[in-house]
């Protein structure tokens, strides 16, 4: 069975706030799609600005394409472990990547215990997962191909039809070159159907 990763699932907009009480605590959860740490950084940043009179602006991101190439949680003074982490397993969980979730804290006097605030941070998390449907991203790889003007109409019949993204058009002297971004689940399909359409004279290209 092969382990390639084809796609992942994430969001496409920001979303939220959903907001979720818990013994007098306000807890307000923000959902962001991202895709660098520096992005999270400025994000986290500008809502300390917002919510100044908060108690706890704490978060966790999961940044990859299918697999965690970048992650981190804040628990922003809370006791470790009890609002980053449940935040993380949340997004984990979901199996959501490059996302940022945000979850703003007014405390409301009375105490939640560490037992109770991993609940409060991981159900405020949750909601806000709840309230958004992901979308599905396929992986691509870029590629180029050549060809000749008459076989135009095929290229881009292909295209279309397997969600091939063509990013630059380059008009030849006797072809046409196409720069293509290529779903990785589809390259070797991709390849031998332009072979054969085309009697061997269009193939994929990394050059």
């Amino acid at each position: 069975m092969s382990n390639l990763i084809e796609n992942f699932l994430t969001i496409k907009n920001e979303f939220g706030p959903i907001e979720f009480k818990e013994k007098g605590s306000r807890f307000i959860s923000l959902g962001f799609p991202v895709n660098t740490t520096e992005k999270c950084n400025e994000i986290i940043s500008n809502l300390r600005k917002k919510y100044y009179d908060c108690t706890h602006v704490c978060s966790a991101y999961l940044i990859g394409k299918g697999k965690e190439d970048i992650f981190r949680y804040n628990d922003d003074g809370e006791p470790s472990g009890t609002a980053g982490l449940p935040i993380y397993n949340e997004i984990k969980g979901a199996k959501l990547f490059n996302i940022l979730i945000t979850v703003i804290r007014y405390y409301g006097g009375t105490k939640l215990g560490t037992g109770g605030l991993t609940r409060a941070y991981s159900q405020s998390a949750k909601l806000l997962i709840q309230s958004v449907k992901p979308v599905k991203i396929h992986i691509k790889s870029h590629f180029q191909i050549i060809f000749p003007y008459n076989f135009t109409g095929e290229i881009m019949h292909i295209c279309d039809k397997n969600e091939i993204n063509i990013n630059k058009q380059e008009y030849l002297q006797d072809n046409i070159k196409f720069d293509i971004d290529v779903p990785i689940g589809k390259i070797k399909m991709i390849n031998e159907l332009l072979i054969n359409k085309s009697g061997g004279k269009v193939c994929l290209s990394n050059e």
